[in-house]
């Protein structure tokens, strides 16, 4: 099956935290020093970045186009990849044919899941729908949590000046930032001075569940 998919409506945020939020799970709430300030956006974008990729997925919410083709013959289940799904304004079938819900198909909200009803999926088929969360409002509390352990991380691994750690400008500032590939890396090895194994462990356990597997 192939799947070719054009973005309607684009996520407003990819976030799963506010910074707010990341200073709660860091102790830094009373912080005013705007190279940490910018440290902490930086974690945040680059570590629900890094989860969205090792789920092979998007969360955050958006309005799109799917167009499925190379369907198998009597496949029953289409498989969205931005769920939970919010709303699906149409179905199309490859004769052109616009379908209606709880007749031709229904839809599992949760799982992204659009079953077909009575017959099977014909090529192509086009679905127009919007999925996934408002980031970072409704982030699940387990991918907060994960990335609550990334950022955590990769900021003690600034101040203990690890060997990975690199420096960008930003404006007037410099700002200290980890690269995910190297923390990933540092963690699964149990790096010097970091949380180790466990850490790493530990975010795999809290995203099994979120990880989309294509079929």
């Amino acid at each position: 099956m192939q799947l070719t998919e054009t973005i309607i409506e684009e996520a407003k945020d990819i976030a799963f935290l506010t910074n707010y939020e990341a200073r709660l799970g860091l102790n830094l709430v009373s912080s005013t020093d705007e190279n940490t300030d910018d440290l902490v956006e930086m974690l945040i974008e680059w570590s629900s970045d890094e989860i969205a990729t090792e789920c092979n997925r998007t969360f955050a919410k958006e309005k799109l186009k799917a167009v499925y083709r190379e369907i198998n013959s009597g496949a029953k289940r289409l498989q969205m990849t931005h769920y939970p799904i919010e709303t699906v304004f149409s179905v199309v079938d490859g004769s052109g044919n616009t379908l209606a819900e709880d007749i031709d198909y229904e839809v599992d909200y949760e799982s992204g899941k659009i079953t077909r009803l009575k017959a099977s999926w014909s090529n192509p088929t086009t679905v127009i729908y919007k999925g996934g969360y408002d980031l970072p409002a409704e982030a699940p509390k387990a991918l907060q949590q994960a990335t609550t352990l990334m950022i955590r991380e990769a900021y003690y691994a600034t101040l203990r000046g690890d060997a990975t750690i690199r420096m960008v400008s930003h404006k007037d500032a410099r700002v200290i930032y980890f690269d995910p590939s190297t923390l990933i890396k540092a963690l699964a090895a149990g790096g010097a001075g970091s949380a180790g194994s466990p850490a790493l462990k530990r975010i795999q356990n809290l995203l099994t569940a979120y990880i989309h597997i294509e079929v």
